[in-house]
């Protein structure tokens, strides 16, 4: 039976190990193993009933936990969307930046971004065939709501640190000897609030994350979505 196992293998090959994984994959096996059992039992040749057993199940995406069907293309092309309006409302915000070299190479950086997502975009968007924007396929739900909250205490945490840095970089020796912390004029003030603002910029990533979970159960396949033009 190992031409059962290699098959079985095969089609979970994508998924990380697991409790609920690997007893899935010991289900399915067992399942095909007593296929062929019945198939043989009634007559059909060994190698044949391996064959038809195998062609009976391709796909287990359907019975893992969270796994959503979705109309991929569809999903693709409104996420790209949304993330080329952020990213150019983040390249628009960090204008005022350019009179400092750290804001300069932010701006620079977002708007080359804002050019390459565009581009993807509208690649995306030129392909007009329904049965592109017709194409399913399956994403776990599950997965998107977990990395939607890492990558929210993930930012959380860089702020505060780039914070906790920014603030014993700039006014250490003062707070240490407890001495006043002074402005020094304007260009001063711009410097210091373009360097703690500028980090907030990055809240981009994770409402980039945060998007997942809502266009997964907007594209989900179902009748709503099957009677779209």
């Amino acid at each position: 039976m190992n031409s059962l196992k290699n098959h079985v293998d095969s089609i979970f090959s994508k998924y990380k190990s697991s409790k609920q994984i690997n007893e899935l994959k010991y289900e399915v096996l067992s399942n095909l193993e007593a296929k062929v059992a019945d198939l043989t039992a009634n007559g059909m040749d060994h190698n044949e009933a391996i064959k038809k057993a195998k062609g009976s199940i391709n796909s287990i995406d359907y019975l893992i936990d969270g796994n959503r069907k979705v109309f991929i293309n569809k999903y693709s092309l409104e996420y790209m969307q949304i993330v080329l309006l952020y990213s150019i409302i983040a390249w628009i915000i960090t204008i005022p930046g350019l009179i400092i070299r750290v804001g300069f190479i932010l701006n620079i950086f977002l708007f080359i971004c804002s050019i390459v997502i565009g581009i993807k975009y509208c690649l995306l968007n030129s392909k007009k065939e329904s049965e592109y924007r017709k194409c399913k396929s399956f994403i776990n739900i599950q997965s998107a709501f977990k990395a939607r909250k890492i990558s929210w205490i993930m930012w959380l945490l860089f702020i505060v640190v780039y914070t906790l840095f920014t603030t014993a970089i700039q006014f250490g020796s003062n707070i240490w000897f407890s001495r006043p912390i002074s402005i020094r004029g304007p260009y001063q003030f711009a410097e210091l609030a373009i360097g703690y603002g500028s980090p907030l910029i990055s809240v981009i990533i994770p409402l980039i994350f945060n998007l997942a979970p809502k266009l997964i159960l907007k594209y989900e396949v179902g009748e709503d979505n099957e009677n779209e033009e």
